[in-house]
Protein backbone atom coordinates (compact mmCIF):
# COMPACT_ATOMS: atom_id res chain seq x y z
CA UNK A 1 0.00 0.00 0.00
CA UNK A 2 1.77 3.43 -0.76
CA UNK A 3 2.87 5.47 1.50
CA UNK A 4 1.66 9.30 1.88
CA UNK A 5 3.80 11.97 2.72
CA UNK A 6 3.59 14.83 4.80
CA UNK A 7 6.37 18.03 3.72
CA UNK A 8 7.14 20.38 6.42
CA UNK A 9 8.78 23.54 6.04
CA UNK A 10 9.63 25.89 8.64
CA UNK A 11 9.72 29.62 7.59
CA UNK A 12 10.76 32.45 9.16
CA UNK A 13 11.32 35.62 6.70
CA UNK A 14 12.07 33.16 3.88
CA UNK A 15 10.15 34.84 0.93
CA UNK A 16 13.24 35.50 -1.17
CA UNK A 17 13.59 31.48 -0.92
CA UNK A 18 10.29 29.83 -0.39
CA UNK A 19 8.98 29.62 -3.65
CA UNK A 20 12.24 27.32 -5.32
CA UNK A 21 11.43 24.95 -2.07
CA UNK A 22 7.88 24.24 -1.96
CA UNK A 23 7.69 23.71 -6.04
CA UNK A 24 10.75 20.82 -5.19
CA UNK A 25 8.90 19.43 -2.54
CA UNK A 26 5.13 19.60 -4.16
CA UNK A 27 5.79 16.14 -6.64
CA UNK A 28 6.77 14.07 -3.44
CA UNK A 29 4.25 15.64 -0.77
CA UNK A 30 0.99 14.70 -0.35
CA UNK A 31 0.52 17.41 1.72
CA UNK A 32 2.85 20.46 2.06
CA UNK A 33 2.80 21.93 5.63
CA UNK A 34 4.36 25.60 6.76
CA UNK A 35 4.65 26.54 9.86
CA UNK A 36 5.84 30.30 9.90
CA UNK A 37 7.35 31.63 13.50
CA UNK A 38 6.27 35.49 12.39
CA UNK A 39 7.63 36.35 9.61
CA UNK A 40 7.42 39.76 8.61
CA UNK A 41 8.21 40.17 4.84
CA UNK A 42 5.66 38.62 3.31
CA UNK A 43 6.35 34.97 3.67
CA UNK A 44 2.95 34.00 5.08
CA UNK A 45 1.39 35.66 2.49
CA UNK A 46 3.32 34.19 -0.46
CA UNK A 47 2.79 30.56 1.15
CA UNK A 48 -0.86 30.75 1.19
CA UNK A 49 -0.49 31.69 -2.63
CA UNK A 50 1.71 28.42 -3.50
CA UNK A 51 -1.14 26.68 -1.84
CA UNK A 52 0.49 25.15 0.88
CA UNK A 53 -1.05 24.21 4.51
CA UNK A 54 0.22 27.53 6.90
CA UNK A 55 -0.22 27.75 10.45
CA UNK A 56 1.64 30.24 12.25
CA UNK A 57 3.54 29.95 16.02
CA UNK A 58 6.07 32.28 17.94
CA UNK A 59 9.14 29.68 17.88
CA UNK A 60 10.63 28.34 21.49
CA UNK A 61 13.61 26.78 19.36
CA UNK A 62 13.82 25.04 16.49
CA UNK A 63 14.02 21.44 17.76
CA UNK A 64 10.55 22.42 19.57
CA UNK A 65 9.21 23.73 16.72
CA UNK A 66 9.83 20.77 14.79
CA UNK A 67 8.22 18.54 17.46
CA UNK A 68 5.02 20.49 17.25
CA UNK A 69 5.17 20.72 13.50
CA UNK A 70 4.81 16.91 13.50
CA UNK A 71 2.03 16.77 15.46
CA UNK A 72 -0.47 18.73 12.93
CA UNK A 73 0.71 16.95 10.02
CA UNK A 74 -1.94 15.29 8.19
CA UNK A 75 0.08 12.00 7.56
CA UNK A 76 2.23 9.92 9.56
CA UNK A 77 5.15 10.22 7.51
CA UNK A 78 7.31 13.27 7.34
CA UNK A 79 9.72 14.89 5.23
CA UNK A 80 11.22 18.09 6.36
CA UNK A 81 12.92 20.43 3.61
CA UNK A 82 14.04 23.83 5.31
CA UNK A 83 13.60 27.14 3.72
CA UNK A 84 16.83 27.30 2.30
CA UNK A 85 17.13 24.05 0.42
CA UNK A 86 15.98 22.33 -3.00
CA UNK A 87 15.79 19.14 -3.86
CA UNK A 88 16.55 17.82 -6.90
CA UNK A 89 15.04 15.65 -9.62
CA UNK A 90 16.96 12.26 -8.89
CA UNK A 91 16.16 12.99 -5.00
CA UNK A 92 12.37 13.33 -5.78
CA UNK A 93 12.27 9.99 -7.77
CA UNK A 94 13.79 8.31 -4.88
CA UNK A 95 11.42 10.07 -3.05
CA UNK A 96 8.20 8.75 -5.06
CA UNK A 97 10.14 5.43 -5.17
CA UNK A 98 10.06 5.01 -1.59
CA UNK A 99 6.18 6.14 -1.32
CA UNK A 100 4.92 3.45 -3.21
CA UNK A 101 6.02 1.15 -0.82
CA UNK A 102 4.35 0.38 2.75
CA UNK A 103 6.34 1.23 5.85
CA UNK A 104 4.98 -0.04 8.74
CA UNK A 105 8.43 -0.24 10.43
CA UNK A 106 7.65 3.47 12.55
CA UNK A 107 11.52 3.32 13.65
CA UNK A 108 12.74 3.61 9.80
CA UNK A 109 14.42 6.93 9.16
CA UNK A 110 16.17 8.16 5.75
CA UNK A 111 18.59 10.30 5.22
CA UNK A 112 19.51 12.59 2.57
CA UNK A 113 23.01 14.22 1.21
CA UNK A 114 23.49 18.06 1.66
CA UNK A 115 25.25 20.26 -0.95
CA UNK A 116 26.65 23.39 0.13
CA UNK A 117 26.92 26.81 -1.81
CA UNK A 118 28.98 29.08 0.10
CA UNK A 119 30.04 32.67 -1.26
CA UNK A 120 28.02 31.62 -4.48
CA UNK A 121 30.33 28.62 -4.85
CA UNK A 122 29.66 25.10 -4.35
CA UNK A 123 31.75 23.86 -1.52
CA UNK A 124 33.51 20.23 -2.55
CA UNK A 125 35.28 20.04 1.10
CA UNK A 126 35.40 22.24 3.88
CA UNK A 127 33.77 19.70 6.14
CA UNK A 128 30.67 19.67 4.15
CA UNK A 129 31.45 17.17 2.12
CA UNK A 130 30.05 14.23 4.22
CA UNK A 131 26.82 16.30 4.89
CA UNK A 132 24.28 13.73 5.84
CA UNK A 133 20.82 14.95 7.47
CA UNK A 134 17.95 12.57 8.59
CA UNK A 135 14.98 14.43 7.27
CA UNK A 136 12.39 11.51 6.35
CA UNK A 137 10.38 9.43 8.93
CA UNK A 138 7.74 8.57 11.46
CA UNK A 139 6.28 11.40 13.10
CA UNK A 140 6.55 9.54 16.13
CA UNK A 141 10.13 10.41 16.52
CA UNK A 142 11.30 13.64 18.32
CA UNK A 143 14.04 15.60 18.33
CA UNK A 144 16.08 16.17 21.23
CA UNK A 145 15.36 19.24 23.13
CA UNK A 146 18.17 22.16 22.57
CA UNK A 147 18.97 25.63 21.48
CA UNK A 148 20.53 25.16 18.32
CA UNK A 149 21.78 22.35 15.54
CA UNK A 150 18.62 20.38 16.25
CA UNK A 151 18.75 16.95 15.42
CA UNK A 152 17.33 13.08 16.01
CA UNK A 153 19.11 11.43 18.29
CA UNK A 154 19.71 8.93 15.51
CA UNK A 155 22.72 6.94 13.82
CA UNK A 156 23.63 8.94 10.94
CA UNK A 157 22.11 6.40 7.59
CA UNK A 158 23.48 6.07 4.10
CA UNK A 159 22.16 8.80 2.28
CA UNK A 160 19.22 8.46 -0.17
CA UNK A 161 19.99 8.86 -3.80
CA UNK A 162 20.14 12.45 -5.53
CA UNK A 163 21.02 15.72 -3.60
CA UNK A 164 19.39 18.18 -1.38
CA UNK A 165 21.09 21.68 -2.60
CA UNK A 166 21.32 24.29 0.26
CA UNK A 167 21.90 27.66 -0.45
CA UNK A 168 22.17 29.04 3.59
CA UNK A 169 22.22 32.55 3.66
CA UNK A 170 21.33 35.54 0.68
CA UNK A 171 24.33 38.35 1.76
CA UNK A 172 27.29 38.24 4.03
CA UNK A 173 25.45 40.55 6.45
CA UNK A 174 22.64 37.97 7.11
CA UNK A 175 25.20 35.28 7.32
CA UNK A 176 27.34 37.07 10.39
CA UNK A 177 23.58 37.57 11.99
CA UNK A 178 22.98 34.01 11.40
CA UNK A 179 26.29 32.69 12.74
CA UNK A 180 26.13 35.40 16.21
CA UNK A 181 22.58 33.83 16.73
CA UNK A 182 24.03 30.38 16.45
CA UNK A 183 26.53 30.92 18.85
CA UNK A 184 24.24 32.92 21.07
CA UNK A 185 22.00 29.31 21.68
CA UNK A 186 25.28 27.09 21.49
CA UNK A 187 26.66 29.02 24.60
CA UNK A 188 22.87 28.35 26.54
CA UNK A 189 23.34 24.38 25.25
CA UNK A 190 26.54 23.94 26.42
CA UNK A 191 27.12 26.43 28.96
CA UNK A 192 26.35 23.86 32.04
CA UNK A 193 29.06 21.33 30.43
CA UNK A 194 31.50 23.66 30.28
CA UNK A 195 34.18 24.56 32.97
CA UNK A 196 35.69 27.31 34.11
CA UNK A 197 36.72 29.73 30.57
CA UNK A 198 40.04 30.13 29.50
CA UNK A 199 42.16 30.72 26.82
CA UNK A 200 41.75 27.83 26.11
CA UNK A 201 38.22 28.36 25.09
CA UNK A 202 39.02 31.97 23.03
CA UNK A 203 42.03 31.03 21.44
CA UNK A 204 42.88 27.38 21.05
CA UNK A 205 38.84 26.28 19.86
CA UNK A 206 38.92 28.37 17.34
CA UNK A 207 42.04 27.79 16.08
CA UNK A 208 41.10 24.55 15.87
CA UNK A 209 38.15 24.86 14.46
CA UNK A 210 39.85 26.92 11.42
CA UNK A 211 42.60 23.91 10.83
CA UNK A 212 39.77 21.56 11.11
CA UNK A 213 38.15 23.12 8.16
CA UNK A 214 41.05 24.63 5.98
CA UNK A 215 43.58 21.98 6.27
CA UNK A 216 41.89 18.55 8.04
CA UNK A 217 38.63 18.66 6.15
CA UNK A 218 39.94 20.22 2.80
CA UNK A 219 38.95 23.62 3.22
CA UNK A 220 42.20 24.47 1.09
CA UNK A 221 40.85 22.64 -2.08
CA UNK A 222 37.74 25.66 -2.02
CA UNK A 223 39.93 28.47 -2.75
CA UNK A 224 38.95 31.89 -1.40
CA UNK A 225 35.65 30.30 -0.36
CA UNK A 226 37.34 27.57 1.83
CA UNK A 227 39.14 29.98 3.12
CA UNK A 228 36.79 32.36 3.88
CA UNK A 229 34.27 29.80 5.29
CA UNK A 230 37.04 28.20 7.78
CA UNK A 231 37.46 31.68 9.33
CA UNK A 232 33.78 31.92 10.19
CA UNK A 233 33.57 28.60 11.72
CA UNK A 234 36.38 29.97 13.85
CA UNK A 235 34.27 32.69 14.65
CA UNK A 236 31.48 30.79 15.62
CA UNK A 237 33.60 28.92 18.00
CA UNK A 238 34.83 32.48 19.47
CA UNK A 239 31.92 34.17 19.68
CA UNK A 240 29.82 31.30 21.23
CA UNK A 241 32.24 31.48 24.15
CA UNK A 242 31.62 35.70 24.46
CA UNK A 243 28.50 34.86 24.58
CA UNK A 244 28.91 31.78 27.49
CA UNK A 245 30.83 34.74 29.16
CA UNK A 246 27.99 36.93 28.93
CA UNK A 247 25.82 34.62 30.41
CA UNK A 248 28.18 33.76 33.49
CA UNK A 249 28.36 37.73 34.40
CA UNK A 250 24.60 38.45 34.19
Amino acid sequence: MPTPLSVIILTYNEAERLTRCVEAGRPVGDEILIVDSGSTDGTVALAKQLDTNVLERPMKNWAEQRNWAMDQATHSWVLFIDADEVMDEVLQKTILSWKEQSHENNNGFWGLKRVHYFQGKRMHFSGLQSDVVVRLFHRSQRYADREVHEKLDLQKPQPLPGILHHHSYLNDEQWEKKQRSYAAKSALDKNQSTGVLTPFHFVVKPAFRFVKHYLIRGGILDGAAGWNYSISMAQGIFWRYVEMKKLRNS
